[in-house]
Parts: C-alpha cells; structure tokens; sequence
C-alpha cells in the first residue's frame, strides 16, 4: 500500500463486529428468560364499575402517637377523626359487632408525618396480632 491509497483498518471493524454479535446473543437469552416469568394480567371487568367503593378499614395516627377513630366526613371532604383510648380492645369490639369476616378487610393506618417510627410499628404489631391479614400504612404530611 502506497501513501496516496487510504484504506479502513479491518482489525477494529472485525473487534466491533464481534463485540456487536456478542451483545446480540446476550440479549436474546434474556429476552428468552423473560418469556418464561408468568404475568398474570387483571380482569378486563374489573375495570368496568363506575363507582368506587372502599371496603378498607382505616385507622388514623396522629403526630404524638394516639390511635384515630373514622367519625365522619367534613364538609370540605376530609374526614373527621376521635380518639381510639384502647386499640386492641377497639378493635376486639368491631370483630364481636361484624363477624370473623371483618379481618379479610383490608386495614390501613393513615399516619401523621412525623409520628414516632416505635409508635407506628406498635400499632401495626397489634393489628396483626388480633388477625388482620393485609395492614398498609399511608403516611400524612405531617399538620404543623
């Protein structure tokens, strides 16, 4: 080869070839792998209702730790809270009035923001020990 010819340098294009044909290779396993994870998707008429209902029961905490009773709504549409003295004696009476099907609802504990990590996992350790089965925890900016 002269000075004048140019030429591609086959050395690094034959390097970039092998490395693109690896990578290739790589992702099909993956995507092969992937085929294999069972997705279950949700019911079309699951989706159908026009109206919402929330069949969760809610529990309130406010920022020094007291446990909160659902008493209504306000009129601006929050909801109106009283003070739970005993909560496992609260919800003791709730499972008397409603039947054993009251613990398959889904229990949920709207806390303050700046509510004392202890306090919050003391009540969660309570409603699981009466026998709830699904308890969430929805956290609050906390009202300073």
């Amino acid at each position: 080869m002269s000075a004048d010819e140019s030429g591609v340098a086959m050395s690094p294009l034959i390097d970039c070839v092998f490395l693109l044909l690896i990578f290739f290779l790589v992702t099909t396993i993956i995507k092969r792998k992937e085929k294999q994870v069972r997705v279950e998707m949700p019911d079309t008429s699951a989706s159908v209702s026009k109206k919402t209902v929330s069949k969760e029961f809610i529990i309130g905490m406010n920022k020094f730790g007291q446990n909160l009773q659902v008493v209504g709504k306000t009129t601006d549409g929050g909801i109106s809270w009283r003070v739970i003295p005993d909560l496992s004696v609260f919800l003791k009476q709730r499972i008397e009035q409603e039947g054993v099907s009251f613990l398959l609802k889904p229990l949920r504990i709207d806390a303050d923001g700046g509510i004392e990590f202890q306090k919050a996992i003391d009540t969660l350790d309570i409603c699981t020990l009466i026998g709830f089965k699904t308890v969430s925890i929805k956290l609050k900016q906390s009202e300073e």
